[in-house]
């Protein structure tokens, strides 16, 4: 068990191997929520939105122009599906 302070503003250090574990990197986004009498720390991603529309845009735009190819009834059909190319 690790024990931390909470320190000026409420800021408190994660331990070392709790972010290991957690593999938690500075600068990572977490979310916190209050459950069952415990905080609880998730890590999340933020994605661009605009980034986003452009990946779908584009997705939508390969399959349009018959860019795609599957589906698949399994893994191994679509690993040599894809050694094809």
């Amino acid at each position: 068990m690790s024990l931390v302070k909470v320190k000026n503003k409420f800021q408190v250090t994660i331990p070392n191997e709790i972010r290991q574990q957690a593999h938690i990197k500075e600068g990572d986004i977490l979310e916190v929520v209050f459950k069952d009498k415990a905080i609880v720390f998730r890590p999340k991603v933020v994605l661009d939105r605009e980034s986003v529309e452009a990946s779908v845009a584009e997705g939508l735009k390969d399959l349009e122009d018959g860019r795609v190819f599957g589906p698949f009834d399994s893994v191994n059909e679509f690993k040599a599906a894809i050694s094809k190319k």
